[in-house]
This record gives structure tokens, sequence and C-alpha cells, in this order.
């Protein structure tokens, strides 16, 4: 057995322990039902996987703490559970990875130490948890992340500036946390489309250097202590659909730029 696709069902109960024998196995999809029950230690046996799905289910307890032992792990998706403690070493150093979404569980640690540098990664989501710490700079490094969600969980301190050196970063998500200090100049050299900083303590003005992400779609910086004007660049942002700037501390008058935004399509 390779391939082994379960998902959309309506299976429940336990995984069996005895799935950790299939050493062959590279594919395994079981998202999508009604198992319970803690995910298989075993699994960590597999050391050819490179796909393995989990997500939307009832699984507790830890995730495989060698869930990486192989190291050709590219694409690992456990969202939508109630798993609880801290991420599994072996993902720290998998450099193998693609894709990983791990939003909206209850798992813990603390993510300045929990990653190091991928040279793979596209996407990562660790929205909705109990991580905490600061924002490690080693995100800066990943050459190929276009998508980086850290939101609703516990994070402190600021925004690292070294984030801007992942440039292809288009979906930046830190909302909901307790991040202080202004938003770094060099954002302005990311492709955003979409920027996600609401529910913080940010302060500090919105940075000019704004003006070039013309690309954007989506702002939310809503509150904030942001202060200062609203930048009349904005009015340029002819993409842009949706933006959200209440209960921060802007002042002066609204820019007429914005007026451009009744001229663009719906």
């Amino acid at each position: 057995m390779v391939d082994l696709q379960l998902s959309q069902n309506q299976l429940n109960g336990s995984v069996p322990t005895s799935l950790g024998d299939w050493e062959n196995l590279v594919s395994l999809f079981l998202r999508d039902n009604q198992l319970s029950g803690s995910i298989p230690q075993e699994i960590g046996n597999l050391t050819k996987m490179t796909i393995v799905q989990f997500d939307t289910n009832r699984f507790s307890a830890y995730l495989p703490q060698n869930i990486c032992r192989g190291g050709l792990l590219q694409n690992f998706t456990a969202y939508n559970n109630d798993l609880i403690g801290p991420i599994p070493e072996s993902l720290k150093n998998c450099q193998s990875l693609f894709r990983v979404r791990l939003e909206g569980n209850q798992l813990t640690g603390n993510v300045s130490q929990d990653f190091e540098v991928y040279p793979n990664l596209d996407y990562i989501n660790l929205s909705n948890n109990k991580l905490y710490g600061e924002i490690s700079q080693n995100w800066g490094q990943c050459p190929q992340l276009t998508s980086l969600l850290l939101a609703g969980n516990n994070l402190i301190g600021s925004i690292p500036p070294e984030l801007s050196n992942a440039t292809q970063i288009q979906l930046l998500d830190l909302s909901s946390n307790h991040l202080v200090g202004v938003i770094p100049e060099d954002l302005g050299r990311l492709s955003l489309l979409n920027l996600k900083l609401g529910d913080n303590q940010l302060s500090g003005p919105i940075p000019s250097t704004f003006a070039s992400l013309t690309d954007l779609e989506y702002i939310d910086l809503s509150t904030n202590k942001i202060n200062e004007s609203i930048p009349s660049f904005i009015g340029d942002m002819l993409k842009l659909i949706y933006l959200n700037l209440s209960n921060n501390k802007f002042s002066q008058e609204i820019p007429l730029q914005l007026g451009t935004f009744f001229n663009c399509p719906s």
C-alpha cells in the first residue's frame, strides 16, 4: 500500500496503531471524518510519507512526535481538531515542508523556538492555537513563502522587519495577538495581496512604503493604536476591496483620494 485515501466519509472511532506498520505508505488522507482519540505515534514510523491529512476530525492529545522522521514530508494538515501539546520537534527540522496547516487546535509552544528555516515552504497556518513568544526572524529566510498566518495566538513583541526578506509573501495574518511597536517600513517590499494586523497594540503611522503595495486587495489594521493621518496613497490602491482602519487613533481629514474607490468595480 502506497496511497490510502479515506477522506470525506463519516468514519468514527480511533485510527489503528497498526497503520504504522505500512512502511511503504507515501500519502495518507483521513480528513473530514469524525475520527477521535489520539493520532497514533506509530505514524512516525512511516519514513516515506510525503502527504498527511488529518484535518477536520475530532482528534485530541498530541501530534505524532516523529511525523517527519523520514525527512520527506511536504504537505501536513491537522487543522480543526482538538489537538494539544507542543509542535513536534521533527517538524522544526523538516526541510522538505511545502504546506502546513495546524490552525484551530489548542497547540502550545514558543513560536520563536519551534520553527527553523524552510527552503521550500509555501504556506503555513498556525492560527487560533495557544502559541506564545515572539515572531521569529527565520520566517524571512523562507524564500518560497507566500502565506504566513499566525493569528489568534498569544504572540508578543514587535513585527520583525526581517519578514520583508521573504519577498514572495502575499498573505500575512498576524491579527488578534499582543504585538506592539510600529509597523515595519520594510513590509512595503513584500508582494502583499492580503494584510491582516488587526486586534493588536501596534502604534505609529501607516508606513509610507505601503504606497508601493498597489496589488493589495484586503487591509485590516483595526483595533490598534495607529495614529497620524490616513495616507492619501490608499486611494491609489485600485484593487482594494476591503479596508478596515477602525478603532485606532487617526486624526486630520479623510483623504479626498479615497473617493477613487467609488469608481472601482464592485
